[in-house]
């Protein structure tokens, strides 16, 4: 009888990222708009493509995550941060003086993936390649 080893998965956190980065390409083509040169395009051509790069963004990131806001609200409104906030969550700016409670105006509501659900890597699959050359003959 032969004796196999049990499968390791490879699969390394960097692997996921680029997974990630590579469906954000597929879906709406985010690496060939951050590596392009928008200097040479007009606004309206800019405004365009950007409609279309963000409807498949966001259709990626919700297939993957769900992404709730920090601090629900809307900016520009005036909140009331209490002792104990989360320094990771929340980052104070401005005249940071004295303990809390602070009083302060929301100038973003920060973003918090609260679920990630991301499929395994096939061992076939090669994480580096974000999508492949296409050779039209």
């Amino acid at each position: 009888s032969t004796h196999t080893e049990p499968m390791v998965s490879t699969v390394v956190p960097e692997h996921k990222a680029l997974q990630l980065i590579g469906a954000l390409q597929r879906e709406g083509r985010f690496v060939d708009f951050i590596m392009q040169d928008l200097n040479h395009h007009s606004d309206e051509e800019i405004g365009a493509v950007a409609r279309v790069v963000h409807g498949g963004c966001r259709t990626v990131l919700q297939r993957y995550m769900t992404i709730d806001p920090v601090w629900p609200g809307d900016e520009g409104s005036r909140v009331t941060v209490d002792d104990g906030f989360e320094r990771q969550r929340i980052s104070l700016t401005g005249n940071v003086t004295g303990n809390p409670p602070f009083t302060g105006t929301l100038e973003h509501g920060g973003w918090y993936a609260s679920e990630v659900d991301l499929p395994d890597l096939t061992d076939a699959a090669d994480p580096f390649v974000l999508m492949p050359a296409e050779i039209e003959l």
